[in-house]
Order: C-alpha cells, then sequence, then structure tokens
C-alpha cells in the first residue's frame, strides 16, 4: 500500500532577483500561484544526488491543484529467447500532489526506490531557480508535524528541557499576526537573513514553553517551513519537528496510472479531506 508524506511548501522573494534586466522594462514578480502552476505544468528534467530524475505532470488535477509524477531510471535484467540477458529501460516513480492555495500544501509517495520526497523536491526547486526562467521565488520545504506532537514532547518532558530551538524561513514565506511574527519579520528584513535560528537554554526544568511569546514562537516555526528542537542535558535531543512526519496510505486500487488517470480525485478526496 503505498506510503504519502505531507509536505509544506513555502515561498520567499529570491532577494537576488534584478529588477531589470539587460534594460528591458519593468516587469512585476509572479504570484506564488502563477508561480507553482508555472513549475508543475510542463515537464521537467533535474538532478538529485547525481542521479537523474523528470516530473511528468498530469494534467487532469482538478482546479486548486498540480499533479505529477517524479519518476528515476531502474533498468532491469531481462532475458531473450536464447536466454541471453540484457537490461531494459524502466522507471521507478513517486505520486506527487500540491494545493495550489496560500498554504501550498504537498502530499508525496514515498517511494523506497525513488528517494526522499522532501530531498527530491529541494533539488526539483533548486533546478528551477538556477537553471529555469522561474526565478521569482525561492521554495523552503517543511515536513508537517501533528500540532499536538510537540506539545506533548513539551508536557513529557516539562522537567528535563533545557534548550528549545526555534527555526524560521524568510518573513514573507509566510503570514503571521502575533507581535513575535513581526519582531521577526523586522529582525530578519534587515539582517536580508535565510534562516533566522534562536535558542533559548535553562537549567532543567525552568523554562516555560507555554508562555504566550514561546508559544507564538512555537506557532510561528509550525506555521512556516521552520523547526522545532527540544533538548535536555548535554544537548540530548528530546524531540524535533523533522522527526515528526505525518504520513497516511493510499490503496494500490486508488491509484492513478496512465490507464485510469481520473483516479487522481480519489487520491485527493482521501489526502486533502
Amino acid at each position: 500500500m503505498p506510503k504519502f508524506e505531507k509536505m509544506r511548501v513555502s515561498l520567499a522573494r529570491d532577494a537576488n532577483v534584478p529588477l531589470f534586466e539587460d534594460e528591458e522594462p519593468y516587469q512585476e514578480f509572479m504570484t506564488r500561484l502563477e508561480y507553482l502552476r508555472s513549475a508543475f505544468t510542463s515537464e521537467r528534467d533535474f538532478l538529485h544526488r547525481e542521479n537523474h530524475y523528470r516530473f511528468r505532470p498530469l494534467v487532469n488535477a482538478p482546479d486548486g491543484f498540480a499533479a505529477g509524477f517524479f519518476s528515476r531510471p531502474s533498468p532491469v535484467t531481462l532475458n531473450h529467447e536464447d536466454l541471453t540477458p540484457y537490461m531494459a529501460e524502466n522507471f521507478e516513480a513517486s505520486l506527487f500532489i500540491i494545493e495550489l492555495d496560500s498554504d501550498q500544501i504537498v502530499w508525496m509517495q514515498d517511494n523506497p526506490k525513488v528517494g526522499s520526497p522532501k530531498g527530491i523536491l529541494e533539488s526539483f526547486f533548486h533546478t528551477l531557480l538556477k537553471k529555469s526562467d522561474l526565478k521569482d521565488w525561492r521554495a523552503f520545504v517543511s515536513y508537517f508535524e501533528s500540532k499536538t506532537d510537540y506539545w506533548s514532547a513539551v508536557e513529557r518532558h516539562r522537567h528535563e528541557i533545557t534548550e528549545i530551538l526555534f527555526r524560521y524561513v524568510p518573513p514573507n514565506a509566510f503570514e503571521g499576526k502575533k507581535l513575535a511574527q513581526k519582531y521577526k519579520t523586522e529582525v530578519q528584513t534587515q539582517a536580508n537573513s535565510d534562516i533566522l535560528e534562536e535558542k533559548f537554554k535553562s537549567e532543567p526544568g525552568k523554562m516555560d514553553p507555554t508562555s504566550e511569546m514561546m508559544a507564538a514562537n512555537a506557532e510561528i516555526a509550525e506555521q512556516g517551513a521552520g523547526e522545532r528542537e527540544l533538548r535536555g542535558r548535554k544537548r540530548k535531543l528530546l524531540y524535533s519537528s523533522s522527526q515528526g512526519r505525518m504520513t497516511d496510505n493510499v490503496s494500490d486500487d486508488d491509484m492513478p496510472d496512465a490507464r485510469n488517470p481520473t483516479f487522481l480525485r480519489r487520491v485527493i478526496e482521501k489526502l486533502f479531506s
């Protein structure tokens, strides 16, 4: 039964994109929606860990979604009629689906023969930024974690915690209304940093992770392509959001293929409901 991993793609303006090129008239940035539609409506080749990969879009994705298959060559040994072996062309594929709204939620099949969904997506977006005309945005990919996982870990390890760490992507990759968000937006804007990292330390059990500002920090890291970590004495890892992946399974009978491309709607109803 195919396993899927849930991720979020957060988009930030690429600060290195010039407003003018070769004295051409000024052109506005693509919107997030335009960028994602352009990224996932064409067949694209790219490298991931020195291996050749290809994205093939599914043209029957319903409104508000884009989908396709990430594939890599996986030759197999067959035999001629005289039993002489030969290598035949073969491909392994992982189904990919993205919801094209402000949350930009992704479900991608975790096929061990293809590779890690997060790593593949990061290589795909890196290629877009470096080797295509889609340079308006930088993409940050993060795993979705259960909202309860972090707070369950806080409660479970409350008296052990000596360090809490939050990492955030650039502020324009997501939006927030809390005071903590306004502060981080200003800090990152002035620093022009890609990643903002905050680390809080204390004696075991002294910190209050549930206080208003600490809770706001945790929420911001969860909403964007951020990370959260809890550590104890000698920096023992108590919790990491990078390990708390949300997954789901889809029946083999519901998976789309060349014969049944409309089955994509079944997968969307299962994963995005």
